[in-house]
């Protein structure tokens, strides 16, 4: 049994609160046959901060930080949030606490990532060394000599270089290799919470389903799981997940996401028609006008009988301008009147 801890490792909640966890754990009856593992997932909490990093003492005047620490719990004040922080730390041994940088935890949370094929065990292991470096020893933890020296102690794959810099790219900055496999199984994962709706670091997942949000001690989650293990949801397959993952970024209007998400169903599922379907949706939600209408064209070719098809066909041409947009437009009103108001 998995349960995923969606976080940001420099979010002190959630670094913090995968030890709470782990206390959580102890408490709660599980089965031999099949123990509770955690693995940690990506969520960013400040996906603009810079890189090369920044002096945490001159980074804290800009309110972006004060705003990432909001995203552990919304409208209690960020100062409160660091005192609550360091109280906590205390109590769990990590001693002293002193952040010193405003780091990208991009290639941190990549590293994270990929650790996951080495078992939850190592995972865990190298959370605990990231976060200790950048929490009670004050380490840069995106300069390329520390992330090395990650990747070597835990055999990991090599992390990659911001040109110029001893750094490595912040989130989404040129430089990682398009088929790069980590930085593919981290952005999906990222896109996985995105679909989700998750937003606060920590939160606590079973199969998809939110149990635990927020900081929470440990017997509050020992609560929690034991209550979602008496009835756990059912997993679904992978492939239907980033199906799903995918339909709901394009309506919380991010089609880009969920392109990248469809792209790891290629090539098995093309001329699949949900997922070709899908696909024109996402193109044509980024703007990609010329792709959604050359995939819809051929989708309507194979299934002319489908009103959807010839409704996202005549919006697409409409916002091209193209006079033929009407006729489709036209045709799912008459297969569908639900269509008329397009």
């Amino acid at each position: 049994m998995i349960i995923e801890l969606y976080g940001d490792i420099v979010s002190p909640w959630a670094f913090l609160g995968s030890r709470q966890l782990e206390l959580a754990l102890e408490r709660v009856a599980q089965s031999p046959d099949d123990p509770v593992e955690v693995v940690w997932r990506p969520l960013l909490v400040d996906p603009t901060a810079p890189s090369p990093s920044v002096d945490l003492a001159t980074a804290s005047l800009d309110e972006a930080v004060d705003a990432a620490l909001q995203q552990t719990t919304p409208g209690l004040e960020a100062g409160i949030r660091r005192i609550e922080a360091g109280q906590l730390a205390a109590e769990l041994g990590y001693q002293p606490w002193a952040p010193a940088w405003r780091a990208s935890s991009w290639a941190a949370l990549r590293m994270i990532t990929a650790a996951v094929d080495h078992g939850p065990g190592v995972q865990r292991e190298v959370v605990r060394a990231i976060g200790t470096a950048h929490f009670v020893d004050g380490v840069d933890i995106n300069t390329l000599p520390f992330l090395r020296s990650i990747a070597e102690r835990f055999d990991l794959p090599d992390p990659v270089g911001l040109d110029g810099t001893d750094a490595a790219p912040a989130y989404l900055q040129p430089g990682f290799p398009a088929d790069d496999p980590v930085e593919r199984a981290t952005r999906e994962a990222q896109l996985f919470g995105q679909a989700l709706g998750l937003t606060i670091s920590p939160t606590v997942v079973l199969n998809d389903q939110v149990i635990g949000v927020g900081p929470q001690s440990p017997d509050e989650l020992a609560e929690l799981i034991t209550t979602a293990l008496a009835d756990p949801p059912r997993p679904v397959p992978d492939e239907v997940r980033s199906f799903r993952a995918a339909r709901t970024l394009i309506e919380e209007r991010n089609p880009r996401g969920a392109l990248y998400l469809l792209e790891s169903l290629r090539p098995e599922y093309d001329g699949v028609r949900g997922f070709e379907t899908l696909v024109a949706r996402a193109l044509a939600a980024t703007a990609s006008l010329e792709p959604a209408r050359a995939k819809l064209e051929e989708l309507i070719s194979r299934h002319p009988d489908d009103a959807y098809l010839q409704l996202l066909m005549g919006k697409t041409l409409r916002r091209m301008q193209d006079p033929r947009a009407d006729k489709h437009l036209a045709l799912a009103a008459a297969m569908n009147p639900e269509y008329l108001d397009f």
